[in-house]
């Protein structure tokens, strides 16, 4: 029997998309042996793992309109954008709790993707880092570069798993998964470019050579990858979900009714091919 591994991509709020697919999979008993997640990706793959419906929905649209989830403000008085401590540790530990009892006991094989600052190296967090650090594992994750100051654990500092390894398809596949079911933040087709803003962000990390380096890359990598995962699926050992009409969501998107309708179309689009999917992974 086909071991099938669940990638699920980062984005910041284009992340809404991937937590509606997700939770279609809860609606459908959907599950699987093995999940990976990058950044906001790994927040929505844990929810998923710990079969709490609905929860990064409430993140996505009730919870990031608070400024203290991301602003301004925040930037000009902690060196990041997003509220790390509030989003991660506040939200996360405290107010609207992840079940971490469940998630860190479940049988699923599971990773979260962070990348070490001062290697550059991407780094695969477990289950056992999870119970040990619990909502840090996906702040470290999430520490988009320049916009966030990096997460310490253990004395190493960390940054966006996205840097170095956006969509984690390889390592699944390393990890002995026969088959992938990806879930994309971007519509089928898309081409990243080069990043924006390099004066900026190779000022803000001058400490951090090697993330600029990354950094300056990431559009080939992050398009070869995507290159590889189209022909996996040519040869039918990838099953793909990418938002149609991401309809102007961005990663820093404030706009309640855009998210809405990303979330609903993640939902439909897995409920349409949910027998296709299921045909998918029994094959």
């Amino acid at each position: 029997m086909s071991k099938i591994g669940l990638v699920v991509e980062g984005g910041g709020m284009r992340g809404v998309y991937g937590c509606g697919v997700l939770d279609a999979f809860l609606e459908n008993s959907i599950t699987f042996p093995y999940s990976i997640g990058v950044s906001a990706g790994s927040a929505n793959m844990a929810s998923f793992i710990s079969e709490q419906h609905g929860r990064n929905y409430r993140f996505y649209t009730n919870y990031s309109f608070d400024e203290r989830y991301m602003s301004l403000k925040n930037f000009v008085t902690t060196g990041s954008f997003f509220g790390m401590d509030y989003i991660y540790t506040e939200l996360t530990e405290t107010v609207d709790p992840i079940n971490f009892e469940k998630l860190v006991n479940t049988d699923m094989e599971y990773y979260v993707v962070a990348v070490e600052a001062v290697t550059g190296k991407p780094v695969y967090f477990g289950k056992e880092d999870v119970a040990k650090y619990k909502g840090t594992i996906f702040k470290a994750s999430s520490a988009v570069p320049a916009m966030c100051r990096p997460v310490e654990i253990d004395g190493k500092m960390y940054f966006d798993g996205g840097v170095a390894d956006s969509i984690p398809v390889k390592r699944a596949l390393n990890d002995g998964c026969d088959k992938i079911v990806a879930v994309l933040t971007r519509p089928k087709g898309y081409v990243k470019k080069p990043e924006a803003g390099k004066k900026i962000y190779s000022e803000i990390l001058r400490d951090y050579p090697v993330i600029t380096k990354a950094l300056n890359v990431r559009h080939y990598v992050y398009n070869h990858t995507l290159e590889y995962l189209y022909k996996l699926e040519e040869e039918g050992r990838a099953f793909l979900f990418c938002p149609d009409n991401p309809d102007g969501v961005n990663l820093i998107t404030r706009n309640k009714e855009q998210l809405i309708t990303l979330y609903n179309e993640g939902k439909v689009d897995a409920e349409n091919r949910m027998d296709e999917l299921i045909a998918f992974m029994n094959e």
